[in-house]
Order: C-alpha cells, then sequence, then structure tokens
C-alpha cells in the first residue's frame, strides 16, 4: 500500500494468507501463513489480485510486530490515509489474532499527527521514560521563517518551552535544510526555548535516549519546582497506565 514498513523484511519474499492450513502450497519465495479468522471483506482485488484489506494487512502482523513497530506502523498507515484511526480500532477490538494483546496496547499509544516513524519511536521512547505527552508538529506562535512560513518542532512541550527535533540525514546533507534547521535552532533559543536534537544514532542507544528524558526532567523541574517522576516503563506498561499518564501529563508535571 505504499506505506513506510517497520523492519526490513526479505526482498523476495511474498507473503499470501490463507483461511487454514489445507490452502497452503509450497513455492520458492512465497511464505504462506494462515489465519482461520480471515473473511470475504477482508479481501480486496487490485488489478485483478487479491490482497487483503489495509485492516487485515495491519492486523496479521501484530503476531510478527512488537508493540513500538505496531504503533509506528499504525501511525503511518493512518498518516497513508489507508484507513482512520476509529475504523481500526473498531477492526482490531471485534477480530481474534495472534498478538491481540499487542495490537491493543498500540491502539492505547497512538496519537494522531505524526509525521514519520522515527518520530512516532522518539515520542514512545521519551514517553516511557517519564516525558509527560508531547505536542506532535508543534506551531510556535509568532514566529516566522524569513519567507513568512510558520516554526515547526516535531515534538514539543509547549508550557514547558522544550522541543525534541529529529535530524535525518538529510537535515545535514541538504545545504538549504541545514540553515533552515540553523536558523531555527538560533530563533528558538532567543525566545528562551530548549531544543534538543536528535539522531538515528541517539535512537539506537537506550543511555542516550535516557540522557535525553533526563535533561528534560531538569529543565521541568527548575520551571515547575516539582520533580517529575522518571520510571522506566516497558511500552506494555505504558498503555496500562496510559490514563494516569494523560492525567499526570495535563498538569505539565
Amino acid at each position: 500500500y505504499g506505506s513506510e514498513f517497520p523492519f526490513t523484511d526479505e526482498p523476495d519474499t511474498f507473503h499470501v494468507m490463507v483461511r487454514d492450513a489445507s490452502h497452503r502450497r509450497r513455492a520458492p519465495h512465497v511464505k504462506a501463513h494462515t489465519w482461520k479468522q480471515l473473511e470475504p471483506a477482508d479481501i480486496l482485488y487490485t488489478e485483478g489480485l487479491q490482497v487483503l484489506s489495509p485492516e487485515a494487512t495491519a492486523v496479521t502482523l501484530a503476531g510478527t510486530l512488537n508493540i513500538m513497530q505496531q504503533v509506528m506502523l499504525l501511525e503511518a498507515m493512518v498518516r497513508n490515509q489507508l484507513f482512520t484511526f476509529p475504523m481500526f480500532a473498531d477492526y482490531t477490538h471485534k477480530r481474534t489474532f495472534h498478538g491481540k494483546k499487542r495490537a491493543l496496547a498500540a491502539l492505547k499509544l497512538y496519537q494522531d499527527g505524526s509525521a514519520s516513524m522515527t518520530e512516532t519511536a522518539l515520542r514512545l521512547e521519551l514517553n516511557r521514560r517519564g516525558v509527560p505527552r508531547l505536542v506532535l508538529n508543534y506551531v510556535v506562535p509568532n514566529v516566522w521563517y524569513p519567507n513568512g512560513a510558520p516554526i515547526t518542532f516535531d515534538l514539543a512541550l509547549p508550557e514547558m518551552k522544550i522541543a525534541w527535533e529529529y535530524q535525518g540525514d538529510h537535515h545535514r546533507t541538504d545545504k538549504a535544510q541545514y540553515r533552515r534547521d540553523a536558523y531555527k535552532g538560533n530563533l528558538a533559543r532567543s525566545k528562551n526555548w530548549t531544543l534538543f536534537d536528535v539522531t538515528y544514532d541517539d535512537l539506537r542507544n537506550q543511555q542516550r535516549l535516557n540522557e535525553l528524558a533526563l535533561q528534560a526532567a531538569v529543565i521541568i523541574a527548575q520551571r515547575t519546582g516539582t520533580v517529575p517522576r522518571m520510571d522506566i516503563l516497558t511500552l506494555q506498561q505504558l498503555a496500562d497506565r496510559r490514563r494516569v499518564f494523560w492525567k499526570r501529563s495535563s498538569s505539565g508535571t
């Protein structure tokens, strides 16, 4: 469906879905999967080829993907308008499939407006370390680029004036993008924002992620006089505590 995918699969492997094992066939570069709950409505036709619907595709991957990957995929598929979040949530609750517990956790961790899978991953890594709910693609009020375009941050705590920007490689190799980033950073700091630049290496390093969350906690403590709890949770634990998390985040502590 043209959506990003949260991990790299074998490039020459085709995956097919059948209702029961008796329909499985052996063929080179073909991997057959069985889903007894497969219904006619789950099958679409594209140029004469039978394919799973976007919703069915997502839930049948639940047995393979971890919670982080499921949230990344879910937000990407909503972003690419393959389905709406309410449609997919309704579908997920009604169907039976492997990995449903993780899929339900992913629904609780979903947040509308993510611009990329890396931003989704960064948000979840910060959230599970105690950073409160973040605003996605935050538009800074009354601040613009010289051409009049608004200044935005990938992730932000507006009330604390803390923001995070994911710096992909194109931010370094594209001269125009590099200059825009420098202008944004200087302007943000002049407006008393604390701006963290995050790279791919940061996302892969648990210690660096811990430090990012701790640095944010220090700033929050300085600005509020309250030291936030920074327990490191699994994503399942974060999903189970989601209501408490949202209540705590709304107060800015």
